[in-house]
């Protein structure tokens, strides 16, 4: 038996009441989270151009909240220009990241207008301003496990098997004994300098692990908000599909009917 014409337009009403009102209320509860996808998606679109994705996050309670953890080992081997550290396997020069070792640092020195520094199997040549020169290994004939550099006017390497003085220009090394004491390049001890260096480059070690564009991705997808982040944006994207459909749907009940002319 058919519904009679009242029921159907009091049900009809009902949806349309009904469908009025979760369409205000996801509209309201969406509303910061559409702003927050498309602004944050407007800045990595543009990360380049805005500098985002070179820009590195500095705010110790952002860098806490990603449990980045400040390097095992600062050491601070000069504290005049050019000022030379290490934290781990960075190499910092006068505070900027010069470049990054395969292993731990162990020593660095000035050389002439250059900058020498050693991790256990690698040599790296810089200019004084920290750039990449020349990168030397086992395959070069650099010696195998380096431990110490040393400067007295030739360049000494402490190896696996004893010291090692190069040519003058670097590029050959002979195993040699020495008749004093080398200059081994060592960590300056904690001064009120050094304690401030140190400061400076575990903040800057810890600053170059989180990029803000990495941020913005976290946060447009959600995983900024932890392991339930990107399940909570579905949500708000399943609410803008209901919003969406609603709409269309109350848009359509609303239309002004064509007159039919005679």
């Amino acid at each position: 038996m058919a519904n009679p014409p009242s029921h159907k337009k009091n049900l009809s009403f009902s949806l349309k009441k009904q469908l009025r009102s979760w369409h205000r209320g996801l509209g309201i509860f969406s509303a910061i989270f559409v702003l927050l996808l498309a602004i944050s998606g407007i800045l990595i679109n543009h990360s380049h151009q805005f500098a985002i994705d070179n820009t590195h996050v500095e705010q110790a309670w952002l860098l806490d909240y990603y449990g980045i953890k400040p390097p095992n080992q600062i050491n601070i081997y000069q504290t005049t220009a050019p000022r030379l550290a290490s934290s781990d396997n960075l190499i910092w020069v006068d505070k900027h990241l010069a470049l990054e070792a395969d292993s731990p640092i162990n020593g660095i020195v000035t050389f002439g207008d250059m900058l020498i520094a050693i991790d256990s199997d690698n040599l790296y040549l810089m200019s004084a301003a920290g750039e990449m020169l020349e990168k030397q290994d086992i395959t070069t004939g650099l010696p195998a496990g380096l431990s110490a550099i040393a400067n007295d006017g030739h360049i000494w390497l402490n190896a696996d098997n004893g010291s090692y003085m190069a040519d003058d220009d670097l590029i050959e090394w002979t195993q040699a004994m020495t008749f004093a004491p080398l200059p081994w390049a060592q960590p300056l001890t904690e001064t009120v300098t050094v304690v401030i260096d140190t400061q400076d480059i575990t903040q800057l070690a810890r600053s170059h692990h989180l990029s803000w564009e990495r941020v913005l991705l976290d946060v447009h997808s959600g995983r900024f908000f932890g392991p339930l982040g990107p399940w909570f944006m579905d949500l708000v994207a399943l609410a803008l599909i209901i919003m969406a459909l609603s709409g269309v749907y109350l848009w359509v009940q609303h239309k002004p009917k064509k007159i039919k002319r005679k």
